[in-house]
C-alpha cells in the first residue's frame, strides 16, 4: 500500500486530500454466534481459521522466502520482485492459466537515508520531506545546534552576519507566499523510502528565495538546512535543479508546528538535531502479471493486488498478503468453472504511485471492464476490517451482513490501485485490514470490534524489514479470504 511522505505518518492521503484523524464508518452487526453463514466462511476458532488460511499462508510463505534469497525484499526492477512473479505464472500455469507480462518503466526516487532527529533537550523524530537536487549528508549524517538566521529567511547577503554558524544546522523560514502558483502532484520517495504521494510543490520565486538561502548558508558554514513554511502543516517539496544545486546542504522541509517547537527549545538553552539525508533517482524497468481470457472482447471483472514491496523489506503484509490471496482465487476459479469471466492481476510498482494499474489504465481498453475488486494488506496483525467501494462492495458487505462480521467503511480513493480505474470511471471495491491507513493507532471502538491492542498500529511492521511470514494477523486473513471467495462466487456466477 502506497504511503504518505515522511517519516510519520499521516493516514491515508487520498489523491485529494490528506485524510483527518480516522472516525468510524459504518458498521454492521456484530456477533458470530447463531448467525447464519455465508459462503466459505470459517468458523470463529483459531484451528477453523487456520485451515481456511492455509493454501494463501503457504503462497505467503513461498513470498517471504523469495525476498530473503533475494536482498530482502520484492520490489519492483529488483530480482525479487521477478522471482515472485515467477512463483505466482508457475502457480497459474499449474492450474491452467495463460499469463502475459505487460512491461512498463518508469523513475524513481529512492531514500538511501531519511532522517531527521531532534537529540537535545528532547529525543523525538522530526516530520520531513527530502529536497530533491541538493548534496547527500556524509556517513552518519550531520550533528550539529540548531541555529536562525537574522531575518529568519535566510535570503540576504547579511542573514548570517555577526552568526556563529560554523559546523551547525540552520532552521529557515520560507517565503510566505502560501504556495502561489505551485502544482499538487504524484512524486517519488515515501515513507522511509517506500512510497509515492501527493505532495505540494513550492512556487518558482520560493524555490530561488530558498537557493539563495542555501548558497549563504553554506557560505557561512552550515552543513544541513531545514525548513519551514510558516502556518503549514503538509507535506511541502523543493526541487533544486540549477547549475551547482548539488553543491548546496542536505536539506528537508518540516512542519511548522515542528519548527515552533524547536524554536522554543531553542529559546529555552539551546536544540541539537541530526539530519542524515540521501535520495538516489534511478530508472525502473518492471511489469505486470495478467491471466489471459479466451475471449478478449468479452465484458469481464478484474481482481487485482500488487506484487511489489518497499525496498526495506519482504512485504509479506504490504501486499504478499493480497498477491497470494489473489493467487488462491485464481485456483478457486479454475476448479469451479465460472458463467462469467475473471481476469486476475498482479501489479507492479504499486509503492512508486500505482505504476502498474496506471499503465494498464492508460494502454488496455477499458470497456469489456464491468468492475475492478483490490486486494492489499489482507492480513495485518492488528487488524480492522475495512471496505471500500462505489457500488460493486456491496458483494463484500453481503457476506459480512448474512455472518454478522463487522467491517467498517473505508475511503475509496486510499492510496492503492483501485484509484487509477476509479479515475477512469470504473466501478471500484475493495478490502483490507487497515483502512488505507496501516500506521494508525486503534482505538478503543475498534478494538471493541475486532480485538488486539489500543494505541498500537493496525501493522506495526509497515513497510520495515519485519514485514515478514511472522507478520500475520491469521483471524484477519480467514474473514477477507472467506469474503474474497464470497465475492467472487458472486461475480462469476
Amino acid at each position: 500500500m502506497t504511503a504518505q511522505d515522511g517519516n510519520r505518518v499521516v493516514e491515508g492521503v487520498s489523491r485529494r486530500r490528506i485524510l483527518g484523524a480516522m472516525t468510524a464508518g459504518a458498521v454492521a452487526s456484530a456477533g458470530l454466534a447463531g448467525r447464519a453463514r455465508a459462503y466459505g466462511s470459517p468458523v470463529g476458532t483459531p484451528s477453523a481459521a487456520g485451515r481456511v488460511t492455509a493454501p494463501v499462508k503457504r503462497h505467503m510463505a513461498m513470498l517471504d522466502t523469495i525476498a530473503a534469497r533475494h536482498g530482502g525484499n520484492r520490489a519492483a526492477g529488483l530480482p525479487g520482485y521477478t522471482h515472485s512473479a515467477l512463483y505466482v505464472e508457475e502457480q497459474l500455469r499449474r492450474s491452467g492459466y495463460r499469463t502475459r507480462r505487460q512491461p512498463f518503466g518508469y523513475d524513481r526516487t529512492d531514500h538511501i537515508r531519511d532522517t531527521v532527529e531532534q537529540v537535545r533537550p528532547r529525543q523525538r523524530d522530526v516530520f520531513h520531506t527530502v529536497a530533491e537536487g541538493v548534496a547527500a549528508s556524509p556517513a552518519g549524517g550531520d550533528t550539529g545546534e540548531l541555529v536562525i538566521p537574522r531575518d529568519a529567511f535566510g535570503d540576504a547577503a547579511d542573514s548570517w552576519e555577526g552568526i556563529d554558524a560554523r559546523g551547525k544546522v540552520a532552521l529557515l523560514q520560507l517565503r510566505p507566499n502560501l504556495l502561489r502558483g505551485a502544482r499538487r502532484e504524484y512524486v517519488g520517495g515515501g515513507y522511509r523510502g517506500g512510497g509515492v504521494t501527493a505532495r505540494h510543490r513550492i512556487a518558482a520565486d520560493q524555490t530561488e528565495a530558498a537557493r539563495r538561502a542555501l548558497i549563504h548558508a553554506r557560505a557561512a558554514g552550515i552543513t544541513a538546512a531545514l525548513f519551514y513554511l510558516d502556518q503549514a502543516d503538509i507535506p511541502i517539496g523543493l526541487f533544486f535543479d540549477a547549475p551547482g544545486d548539488t553543491e548546496l546542504p542536505p536539506t528537508g522541509v518540516v512542519f511548522s508546528s515542528d519548527a515552533t517547537a524547536l524554536r522554543e527549545d531553542m529559546k529555552a538553552g539551546g536544540a541539537t538535531v541530526r539530519v542524515e539525508l540521501e535520495l538516489r533517482r534511478r530508472h525502473v524497468d518492471t511489469f505486470n502479471v495478467l491471466t489471459e481470457l479466451p475471449d478478449a472482447t468479452a465484458d469481464r471483472h478484474l481482481i487485482g493486488a500488487h506484487l511489489d514491496s518497499v525496498p526495506q523489506g519482504p512485504g509479506i503484509d504490504d501486499n504478499g498478503s493480497g498477491s497470494a490471496l489473489l493467487l488462491h482465487l485464481a485456483h478457486v476459479l479454475a476448479a469451479e468453472p465460472a458463467r462469467a469471466p475473471v481476469r486476475f492481476c498482479w501489479w507492479g510498482g504499486e509503492e512508486d504511485g500505482m505504476r502498474g494499474s496506471r499503465h494498464f489504465v492508460e494502454t488496455e481498453p477499458l470497456r469489456p471492464i464491468r468492475a475492478y475488486f483490490n486486494m492489499d494488506m489482507v492480513a495485518a496483525p492488528n487488524h480492522v476490517i475495512g471496505v471500500y467501494g462505489n457500488g460493486p462492495q456491496r458483494h463484500f458487505t453481503d457476506h459480512f451482513t448474512a455472518i454478522g462480521q463487522p467491517w467498517l467503511d473505508g475511503p475509496v480513493d486510499g492510496m492503492s490501485d483501485q484509484v487509477p480505474f476509479l479515475d477512469a470511471g470504473i466501478p471500484v471495491a475493495g478490502i483490507d485490514t487497515v483502512r488505507s491507513a496501516p500506521a494508525e493507532l486503534k482505538n478503543d471502538r475498534e478494538a471493541e470490534l475486532f480485538g488486539g491492542t489500543v494505541g498500537q498500529p493496525f501493522d506495526p511492521r509497515y513497510h520495515t524489514a519485519g514485514d515478514t511470514i511472522t507478520n500475520v494477523g491469521i483471524e484477519a486473513l480467514a474473514i477477507c479470504t472467506t469474503a474474497g471467495r464470497a465475492a467472487l462466487r458472486a461475480i462469476s456466477r
